[in-house]
């Protein structure tokens, strides 16, 4: 019988191919001097001021978790960040970047109640990218015929991802949905504990303060367009004629793309978005993959960083 872990790994390898694939195949039409030439030409100032904005962007969605946590799981601030920079660099080696969910060992209640305040918190994330990237489409793409289509399929993920958190939401409908993966995918001294977590994951989620979660989507958006300004700098840095306005609804569509879950850390799938996206506003593929690449090491310098912490993170962090 093949085992699930081993089943992981294959799939893992797959979307990790795919990715590598797609890139490699964008890198074959472009000339790659003019690729190398985009990083030598960096401006630095523009540079590192992306970079402090990456600072200012973790302490706001830092912030913004710890509020929906429950009292008892209360962390103090520079534990709550490492816990964030800790999920945020295993999400980049994950697919859909599922990994944050390790944020949850850093809380002390049990996995039901703590996962719990992560899914929020990361709901909120996707919804505000969701909310902006659909203005972005009526807004860019109504004006360009060769974007225009994309629209609709942005439009269905939307759809596809209100319907997965209208199930989520449903205790009865996940446990009907799920029984049969939980009879024959979890084992026997594993149960009692999957269920009781379930449980505890519903009967936590109904006496969420609604209050919390409505600012925690306020500070979202807040985190969001710090996000966006990092990005805008970092367009900046590689030479971009792109206005930050631009630069807030691209973005957005980018950030969803690398959640598509047939890559790791949206490699292939980004640099393919931000060619196709960017092309259409003067940009040549050279500098859209540039850009597209930065914004991939800016994310793995801060996931490295977190990565290395959690490897020398113990208990005593809390």
């Amino acid at each position: 019988m093949v085992k699930i872990k081993d089943l992981k790994m294959k799939y893992s390898k797959l979307i990790g191919l795919f990715g590598i694939g797609l890139f490699i195949y964008l890198i074959s039409f472009i000339n790659l001097e003019l690729l190398v030439d985009s990083f030598k030409n960096l401006d630095i100032i523009y540079l590192l001021i992306s970079f402090s904005f990456i600072i200012s962007g973790v302490l706001i969605k830092s912030l913004k978790w710890r509020l929906i946590i429950n009292k008892n799981d209360r962390l103090s601030m520079k534990t709550t960040i490492i816990a964030w920079i800790s999920g945020f660099g295993v999400g980049l080696i994950t697919p859909a970047k599922l990994g944050e969910l390790v944020r949850a060992k850093f809380l002390k209640s049990k996995p039901g109640i703590s996962i719990l305040t992560v899914l929020v918190d990361r709901f909120n994330d996707i919804l505000v990218l969701f909310l902006i990237g659909i203005f972005a489409v009526f807004v860019l793409f109504s004006k360009k015929s060769a974007l225009f289509n994309l629209s609709y399929l942005f439009i269905l993920f939307f759809v596809f991802f209100i319907i997965g958190v209208f199930i989520l939401k449903s205790e009865k409908t996940v446990k009907k949905i799920g029984r049969p993966f939980y009879k024959f995918l979890v084992p026997e001294k594993f149960k009692n504990f999957a269920g009781e977590n379930i449980n505890l994951f519903y009967k936590n989620f109904k006496k969420m303060n609604k209050n919390k979660i409505f600012v925690n989507f306020l500070l979202a958006i807040f985190a969001w367009f710090i996000c966006f300004a990092q990005y805008w700098f970092l367009a900046c840095a590689f030479g971009l004629d792109i206005s930050y306005f631009l630069i807030c609804l691209i973005t957005p569509i980018l950030i969803l793309v690398q959640l598509i879950p047939i890559s790791v850390s949206g490699i292939g799938t980004r640099e393919a978005a931000a060619v196709l996206i960017l092309s259409n506003f003067g940009i040549s593929p050279e500098l859209a993959i540039a850009f597209s690449l930065g914004i991939l090491i800016e994310d793995f310098i801060l996931g490295g960083t977190g990565l290395i912490i959690l490897f020398f993170s113990t208990k005593e962090l809390n």
